[in-house]
């Protein structure tokens, strides 16, 4: 097995939540796949975390320059931030 492919493996083995043999196992042996562990982040996910991390810096800025915050603007990132944290734990 070559360094690249011990890497790959490792990484399906903590996909996985298991030993690397067990994903040989799976992958040669049982007629069944694997079930991940850990939920996929979809292209949506990922877009939305990068504009709330935005939106985040952009506050502090605001904040560390003292100026005074707005709270609606706070809260309204507060709620996207839950509202994408449910999506990314419930949509397995």
């Amino acid at each position: 097995m070559s360094e690249e492919e011990f890497r790959m493996l490792a990484v399906m083995a903590e996909y996985y939540n298991t030993s690397g043999g067990e994903v040989i196992r799976a992958c040669v042996f049982k007629p069944r796949s694997l079930k991940p562990v850990k939920p996929l982040l979809n292209c949506q996910a990922y877009s939305e975390l990068k504009r709330i991390g935005n939106n985040i810096n952009q506050i502090a800025r605001h904040l560390n320059s003292g100026m005074k915050e707005d709270a609606g603007e706070i809260k309204k990132i507060k709620e996207d931030m839950n509202r994408l944290i449910n999506q990314l734990l419930h949509d397995r």
